[in-house]
């Protein structure tokens, strides 16, 4: 299909027995599409591409090449560079030629470019015989895919970011930003969680951190390297700005070297992972921020009062919490104090607000009011000399029956009834 959208002619050679051979499906699939995606996508129209594969001497021979363009000797000593880009006017080479080459290698294969006046050619060689694995490599229990649909979604890649901006929707689901000027890894990254969670997608910090403002996600995956603003700005903006200061921000970046994982880390990134990296251990690390959070939540839950201290994880969450305690010392205790009057006190919108109060407390802001207040009424019933029927009407509750009601869900007791206990 895409071939025939730029009238290119494709010429497919494939000599390969019936065999058994043993491979990792998908290296394989990954290097195979990012490969015949980089000559679909850089080669002009009516032009040639040609796909073989062998079996010669252990190995899976490969070999793409397309006419029509030419790289120069310097071109292609840099072509396997991470974040090394030939064609400037276009964005993104699939899933990278670095990241290509890295898992060849992880393959125990190699990988070599070559160019002519007309033509560029990436020819690999990969061992498929049983005897070249050890036992710990192989795996018996894979069924591949057919390579066809695998490359169908490799090269299905979402050509409208703004019909796409969240790929689910599903109010009970935690949203997760993708930041990532690469289109094809943010389509992929997006492919490994869009089962679970919403998913946000942006092509640069910039556009993510105004992304970040709009939806404030539970969770940020952002690359580091990426044109106007990178990934450590975007950690930045994101960790110093009220809305957005508690949510865990995922550094994957193909810049390997401790310095650059300190710098992603000084800025406030709560995890970092170098490409390419395995997507189990994505998912896992991604839960383990995730229930970081909500370990957060459940000790706020438990709490008398609130207390910023305890259960902040940055001195921008203690602020906003400062900030969110003076409110309520000003205002909680008004009949009529809603969450629109909260979020206009604290300068956010109420989505805004109610995203960051969801995260930090896993209550609407609704719930959140009527929690301090009942926590608050709780305080004064401890009190001795309390009148319980003005409590309610102390903290903000208009009708007697409703504050009982509600007091009685949160406590499991009436107000009296906790009123006697704690005196007792």
């Amino acid at each position: 299909f895409s071939a025939k959208k730029k009238s290119q002619r494709l010429q497919i050679k494939i000599s390969i027995g019936e065999n058994h051979y043993w491979f990792d499906t998908d290296i394989l699939q990954k290097v195979v599409g990012n490969l015949m995606g980089n000559a679909l996508k850089y080669s002009p129209q009516n032009s040639q591409i040609n796909f073989e594969a062998e079996i010669a001497k252990g190995n899976l021979s490969l070999s793409v090449k397309n006419t029509g363009v030419s790289l120069t000797k310097k071109e292609l000593k840099e072509i396997f560079n991470r974040f090394h880009q030939i064609h400037s006017n276009k964005r993104g080479t699939g899933i990278g030629l670095a990241l290509t080459k890295e898992l060849v290698e992880l393959h125990k294969g190699n990988i070599e470019a070559e160019s002519s006046a007309n033509s560029v050619s990436f020819h690999i060689e990969i061992p498929i015989l049983e005897t070249q694995y050890s036992s710990e490599e192989k795996r018996k229990d894979s069924i591949p895919k057919p390579l066809e649909e695998a490359y169908q979604e490799n090269m299905d890649t979402v050509e409208d970011e703004s019909k796409a901006s969240i790929i689910e929707s599903n109010e009970s689901r935690d949203i997760i930003l993708i930041v990532d000027d690469n289109e094809d890894l943010r389509t992929y990254v997006s492919s490994i969680f869009d089962t679970e969670f919403n998913i946000v997608t942006a092509a640069n910090g910039s556009i993510g951190f105004q992304k970040a403002l709009k939806h404030v996600p539970d969770l940020i995956i952002t690359d580091l390297m990426m044109p106007e603003e990178d990934g450590l700005k975007l950690t930045e903006n994101c960790k110093t700005n009220d809305t957005t200061s508690h949510i865990p921000i995922l550094m994957l970046t193909a810049k390997a070297g401790d310095e650059n994982r300190l710098a992603g880390l000084e800025t406030g990134a709560d995890a970092y992972l170098t490409k390419p990296f395995n997507n189990k251990i994505l998912k896992q690390t991604v839960k383990n921020l995730l229930e970081s959070r909500r370990k957060l939540q459940e000790r706020f839950s438990q709490e008398v009062i609130l207390t910023p201290k305890d259960i902040s994880i940055s001195s921008y969450d203690e602020r906003f919490l400062a900030s969110l305690q003076n409110v309520l010392d000003n205002h909680l205790v008004a009949s009529d104090f809603n969450s629109k009057d909260f979020a206009k006190a604290l300068g956010m919108s109420r989505m805004q607000l109610h995203r960051k109060l969801k995260a930090l407390t896993g209550q609407t802001t609704t719930e959140f009011i009527r929690g301090q207040r009942l926590k608050l009424a709780a305080s004064l019933l401890q009190k001795s000399d309390v009148n319980i029927s003005e409590i309610g009407y102390q903290v903000g509750f208009n009708d007697h029956s409703y504050f009982t009601k509600c007091f009685r869900e949160t406590y499991g007791t009436s107000p009296s009834e906790f009123s006697k206990n704690q005196s007792s």
